[in-house]
């Protein structure tokens, strides 16, 4: 199956964040990313590391009550 990939301003929206948060997490390695051909450059983010970035920083109900 071939890899989706999100906009800066889509996972802005998922995460309810600024779009300078997000290239923040890129810049941090917090979420992968990368520079699509033939779009001036523009950004995008593989959903499998937007799925991962999410996992990785979700605390659950048990976690937070340790």
């Amino acid at each position: 199956m071939d890899e989706q990939f999100l906009t800066i301003d889509e996972v802005a929206g998922r995460l309810r964040v600024s779009r300078w948060s997000v290239h923040r997490y890129i810049k941090s390695g917090a979420l992968k990313a990368i520079k699509a051909d033939g779009r001036n450059g523009a950004v995008r983010i593989p959903l499998s590391s937007f799925v991962q970035c999410v996992n990785d920083h979700t605390v659950t109900a048990e976690e937070r009550t340790r």
